[in-house]
């Protein structure tokens, strides 16, 4: 699995998810799951890729970085 982390800078969480859905559905990527976490004040998405190539997309897309979990 190939894991995007993407934090986001937007104090309006709706519009960034808004964002990252319209994105994936333009590009026709389906994450295995699409997850929001709170760190401090801060808010992370956390996306899981079966496809490489996917998760590598959308994290340049986004400012955010890789990491593969096994």
């Amino acid at each position: 699995m190939h894991t995007v982390e993407v934090r986001s800078d937007d104090d309006d969480v709706a519009a960034a998810m808004s964002q990252m859905r319209t994105w994936l559905d333009h590009h026709r990527f389906e994450p295995d799951s699409f997850r929001q976490l709170a760190v401090g004040a801060k808010t992370r998405f956390r996306l899981e890729f079966k496809i490489e190539s996917e998760a590598a997309a959308f994290a340049a897309a986004f400012r955010g970085r890789v990491s593969e979990e096994h």
